[in-house]
């Protein structure tokens, strides 16, 4: 990315918390949360359907604790999925950090058409085009292009420059 005056410089290392809001962060940009309201509704439904399928099944002269059986069965698979979720996700953050542990220090340079990314492993452009979200999390500012992200730490903002000054900024170069 060429010079083009102002411009925001920051340097700033792999930190495994931060990037596991960030992937929050990432998600939430693709996949925002549903309104209240909604996920009450569903839930209030799933909840109702499951009574009454309790009651319907005396109907057949089965009792409702087969329903109660299939609760602790979904139950036990739901923990099972979770256990295997977190392991799994905790292997991911270990290749994702010997990744970066490889890249070292990332220098990022932030401009009226972009953003330049450079570590000791590679060097990437992006044009304002090519970012889809810039998403604010704890400690940290996510942007999203494709299925990339990089986490710029609050931290690794210049000396009187704070993350909302930060993304302002951002925003007012990605309109244009």
């Amino acid at each position: 990315m060429k010079d083009a005056g102002e411009t925001i410089n920051v340097a700033f290392t792999y930190d495994r918390k931060l990037w596991r809001r960030a992937m929050t962060g990432w998600w939430r940009s693709v996949v925002p949360n549903a309104p209240f309201a909604q996920r009450a509704i569903f839930w209030a439904v799933v909840w109702g359907a499951i009574g009454f399928l309790a009651g319907a099944i005396t109907m057949f002269g089965l009792t409702p604790y087969y329903v109660l059986a299939g609760l602790a069965g979904a139950g036990v698979l739901i923990g099972v999925f979770t256990y295997l979720q977190r392991t799994r996700m905790a292997r991911f953050w270990d290749v994702v950090g010997a990744h970066w542990d490889r890249a070292g220090e990332t220098r990022a340079v932030f401009g009226p058409e972009g953003i330049a990314l450079t570590d000791q492993v590679s060097q990437r452009e992006l044009a304002w085009s090519a970012v889809d979200a810039v998403v604010p999390v704890r400690g940290g500012t996510v942007f999203r292009s494709g299925i990339s992200m990089t986490v710029v730490p609050d931290a690794a903002l210049p000396e009187g420059l704070d993350a909302k000054g930060f993304r302002g900024k951002i925003n007012q170069w990605r309109q244009g």
